[in-house]
């Protein structure tokens, strides 16, 4: 049931950052109205583009958390704390890079990848 669960995860992750990213994103990031954040309507596109797809990224991080509890019921916290760690330090990396550290949604996702990565090497093999 978890299995069908994950795939369906991925799917819909898929199809939302496809389909959603063609028919729904793309025509709102062409607006030449779109409103100005963080300075410029670059920034704005970048927000909206970045944010739209890292909705994608969590949910296959769930879908692998799933994936582990139904094969490996042993390892599920290390695997919530692993996908928590790189979907956060993925979103830190984007937010650095892509808004050029204007945007801070890298201040809360940094720390918690890096403290989800800690407790993770912390955790008794």
């Amino acid at each position: 049931m978890l299995l069908i669960a994950a795939l369906l995860l991925v799917l819909v992750g898929l199809m939302h950052s496809v389909l959603g990213g063609r028919r729904l994103i793309a025509p709102l990031l062409a607006r030449p109205d779109l409103p100005v954040i963080l300075g410029s309507q670059r920034n704005s596109r970048v927000t909206l583009w970045a944010g739209w797809h890292l909705l994608t990224l969590f949910w296959w991080g769930q879908a692998v958390v799933l994936m582990t509890m139904q094969f490996r019921p042993d390892l599920v916290p290390l695997a919530v704390l692993v996908t928590v760690s790189a979907c956060c330090g993925i979103g830190a990396g984007l937010a650095l890079v892509l808004s050029r550290g204007r945007h801070l949604s890298w201040l809360g996702f940094l720390p918690i990848a890096v403290l989800t990565a800690w407790v993770a090497l912390s955790l008794p093999a």
